[in-house]
Parts: C-alpha cells; sequence; structure tokens
C-alpha cells in the first residue's frame, strides 16, 4: 500500500473561474493519485491587478489583510477534487509587465502563509513549469523530498531571456532531482541553456485521459466538416485557416469551417469571413467545456491546427483518440506527437504563412483518407500518453512502488 505523499504545484488547474485551465495537470495528477498515501496540489492562479505600482501595493496589501493574520477573512483550505486528490486554490495577484521573476515571487509571498509549517511536508513534490510551479517546489520543499517539475511552457525562451529568471531557473535545476519536458524541443532548449544538467533532462509528457475519450461511432469518409480548437490568435494560424478555407471553398461547396474558441482575432476574422461571403460556411463557437469538446469533434470530419509553435499538441491527441484525421503542422510538439503516424493519423504540413500550403495538405489528405487508419493511431497514442503509461513512468522517477 502506498505511504508516501505527494504535492503537487502548479499555475494552471480547472477553477470555477477559469474551468478549462490546466486540465492536462489535472489529468496527470489523477494518474499518479493511487501511487500515494495523499495527493495535495497547490494552485496558484495568476490574478492580474493594476499596472500602477501606488495601486499594486494597495491591492497586495488588502490582499494580506484578507487572507492572513490571526483572524483571515478569507480563508485558503483544501478541498477533496472529485479526482481523488486534495486541491488549494490560491488567487495570486501579479503586476501586468513585470518580469517572470516577479510574477514567481508573487506566487511564493501568497503560499507561504498557506503551509502551516512554511513548507511542503511531502516525500515527492512536483512542480509545473521551472517559473512558477518548479520555483515553489524549490523554496518549500523539505530539504530531503525529492523534486520534480514538468516544462511544458510555450514562454520558456522569454523567461530564459529575462537575467533574474535565467537566474531563478538556475536554481529550480540545481535542486531538482529529474527534470521533465513534454516534447524534445523544450529538452532541447533545456540542454542548451543548462548542459551541465543534462543527466536529469529527461522527455516525458503530461498524462492524457485518451482511453476515456468516446471513439466515434462512424469513421470519416469525407473531409468536408473542418475544425479549428483554440485560442483564436495569431500564433496559431488561424487567419491562415481562414483563407485556406477560402480557396477550397471556391472549388468545394460541401465544406464547411467551425473555429471553437476565444481570442482577440474572433471578431477580425468573422468580418474577414462576411468579407469572403462565407458567413454561412464559417461558423464561430465560444469554447466549451472539455468533456463537451467530442461532441464537436464527432460532428466534424477533420481538424485543422495550423499552429507556427507547440510544445505538446493536446487537442492534436485530444482528436486521433477520438477517430477523427488530422492536419497539423510540424510546429515542435506535433511531429513528436504523432511520430509515426503521418499518414495513419493524418497529415503533417510544414509551417507557412502562405495558406496554400494548408489548401494542397488538405487535398492531399482528402486522396488518402481511406487509408486512414484511426484505430491504430489511437491505441499508439494510448501506449506513449496514456494514463497507465504516463504514471508507470512517473513512479519510476518519483521512485515509488506500485501502479496506478
Amino acid at each position: 500500500m502506498a505511504d508516501k505523499t505527494l504535492a503537487v504545484t502548479t499555475p494552471w488547474h480547472p477553477t470555477l473561474q477559469r474551468p478549462f485551465a490546466g486540465s492536462f495537470v489535472q489529468a496527470t495528477t489523477t494518474a499518479v493519485r493511487d501511487l500515494f498515501a495523499r495527493v495535495d496540489l497547490y494552485n496558484t492562479e495568476d490574478w492580474t491587478g493594476p499596472a500602477d505600482p501606488v495601486q499594486a501595493r494597495m491591492v497586495r496589501k488588502g490582499y494580506a489583510a484578507l487572507t492572513s493574520g490571526p483572524s483571515p477573512r478569507i480563508g485558503l483550505t483544501a478541498r477533496r477534487a472529485d479526482e481523488g486528490y486534495w486541491v488549494t486554490d490560491i488567487p495570486t495577484p501579479v503586476t501586468p509587465k513585470k518580469h517572470y521573476a516577479d510574477w514567481a515571487l508573487s506566487h511564493e509571498s501568497v503560499l507561504r502563509p498557506v503551509l502551516g509549517s512554511g513548507r511542503f511536508e511531502a516525500d515527492v513534490v512536483h512542480g509545473h513549469v521551472g517559473i512558477y510551479g518548479g520555483w515553489l517546489a524549490h523554496r518549500f520543499a523539505r530539504p530531503d523530498a525529492r523534486v520534480v517539475f514538468t516544462e511544458h511552457a510555450s514562454f520558456l525562451g522569454k523567461i530564459l531571456g529575462q537575467p533574474r529568471s535565467r537566474a531563478m531557473y538556475a536554481e529550480v535545476m540545481d535542486r531538482a532531482d529529474a527534470v521533465l519536458c513534454v516534447s524534445e524541443k523544450l529538452r532541447n532548449e533545456l540542454l542548451g541553456a543548462f548542459p551541465g544538467h543534462a543527466a536529469k533532462i529527461q522527455v516525458l509528457p503530461n498524462a492524457v485521459e485518451i482511453e476515456a475519450m468516446p471513439f466515434r461511432p462512424e469513421p470519416v469518409t469525407a473531409l468536408h466538416r473542418w475544425i479549428y480548437i483554440g485560442k483564436v490568435v495569431a500564433a496559431k494560424g488561424v487567419g491562415e485557416l481562414v483563407e485556406a478555407f477560402a480557396i477550397a471553398a471556391k472549388d468545394e461547396p460541401e465544406l464547411r469551417l467551425t473555429i471553437l474558441g476565444t481570442g482577440p482575432l474572433v471578431e477580425p476574422l468573422r468580418a474577414r469571413a462576411a468579407e469572403l461571403d462565407l458567413s454561412g460556411r464559417i461558423a464561430f463557437h465560444d469554447s466549451v467545456p472539455p468533456q463537451r469538446v467530442f461532441e464537436f469533434l464527432h460532428a466534424h470530419d477533420l481538424l485543422v491546427h495550423p499552429s507556427k509553435s507547440e510544445t505538446f499538441g493536446m487537442t492534436t491527441v485530444e482528436a486521433v483518440g477520438s477517430g477523427m484525421p488530422v492536419l497539423v503542422t510540424r510546429c515542435g510538439g506535433p511531429e513528436e506527437t504523432l511520430a509515426g503516424l503521418d499518414g495513419v493519423a493524418g497529415l503533417l504540413i510544414d509551417v507557412s504563412p502562405d495558406p496554400q500550403v494548408i489548401v494542397d495538405g488538405y487535398r492531399r489528405l482528402a486522396t488518402q483518407a481511406a487509408q486512414l487508419d484511426p484505430a491504430r493511431a489511437r491505441a499508439e497514442l494510448i501506449g506513449r500518453y496514456g494514463s497507465r503509461a504516463v504514471a508507470a513512468r512517473l513512479a519510476e522517477v518519483y521512485g515509488v512502488e506500485g501502479s496506478a
């Protein structure tokens, strides 16, 4: 029987305010829950405050008065999550346009009073992203605790580009017993920055509950209904997607596109769709709870994800897990995620500002659709990223016995 304890520290986890945030952390923590006698997750969630320094000091002073002292008005206590572990949600006032070092110190300042003994009493501490979760693991772990952190931040380059933040990251690297990267791309980035720690840096993705994903009841026979799922921002290539759809739609009146997500480009792209006379063929839909994503996947024929950079590519894994063909750019994570599955799960295309690259990829894939093997692709991903597979590897990293 498990007798050790685990503390998880993360800036992302589902809350009432942000119900879709950090589902990957939730899945990974659930996967290892049964390896430990108790699992406590501390979610220090950014609450962006005023940029004015005087107002920011007033916010911090008010926050301290509400949450600390002999009689705090707001108690930050653990709740038992449906997934079977304990969660403490800790709102974290942060000042916009500050350095990552300052943000990390803000997370440290709000977590310290929550920990009764001033530290994590857990045998293993797992931080998510070096700054912030790894920093908190480093600052509050017992001297004899095993410290692990997972790096999956798309903004890692920005962190390492700031001298103070890089120095803090170096401290985290020194303290960590194991550093887990969700992709080879991130591992190479850390190896370049901290070559002396090469022995402790490995690729181990977050768990994805592929086994629980509903597989579409009927196979895709034609790629007429496209869908994009994610943030509607320029970095995801959504603008190029709309232009590509317009090109393909000229010759194929049955094509439809759904853009599922929110972001600053929603209204400009809605206006562009109208300009292209495609308002009736391009639908925009706000983000939905994770369990509803599969309703949309099953109602469409092709996931198109033309991102310019991804550290992993969760949406792609979900689509393949549901039995949907995918058209995805080689933007970092996806070529690792779909290694050996190009032509089995879908098609990989180059990152390009030219929408014709998406069109050409779609047309090639349309001719190969009958040769795709979605069941095989799903099985392959379960073996790589499924909850049991990842939990078994994490048990070795944690130095604990048993299987989840």
